[in-house]
């Protein structure tokens, strides 16, 4: 990955984490890192445990960033929140998948936000 496409995924991600916390989400864990990937926040709103996907772009070239999230993905998701339920042995919780697809200037400052709650549903 290139050092460009970092500091756009990295800024992107802090931003994310400001505006979850702003919705009342606890920040439990980011970057964490699974055998299948990276599980980029998780967090605990209102009882449940959210697994939160953020996409960043700096161009609308190939539309909102949370487009690039497409089923192959999805599923790399769900492997990965299933092994964080596992390694921390979680059961019988309520868990859900949700996206921040998050529009930056190329002087990586925000110009859009938006939040996809339950993103990813029939994953059972």
């Amino acid at each position: 990955m290139g050092r460009e496409k970092k500091m756009v995924g990295a800024a992107g991600e802090r931003i994310a984490s400001g505006f979850l916390k702003k919705l009342g989400y606890r920040i439990l864990e980011s970057n964490f890192r699974t055998p299948f990937g990276e599980i980029d926040i998780v967090a605990k709103r209102k009882g449940i445990i959210v697994f939160v996907e953020v996409k960043s772009r700096t161009t609308s070239s190939f539309g909102p960033p949370y487009l690039s999230v497409t089923k192959i993905k999805q599923a790399h998701i769900v492997k990965n929140a299933l092994f964080y339920l596992k390694r921390r042995r979680i059961i019988n919780a309520y868990w859900r998948i949700d996206i921040v697809s998050v529009k930056l200037n190329y002087d990586l400052k925000l110009e859009a936000i938006e939040l996809i709650e339950n993103a990813v549903e029939d994953w059972q």
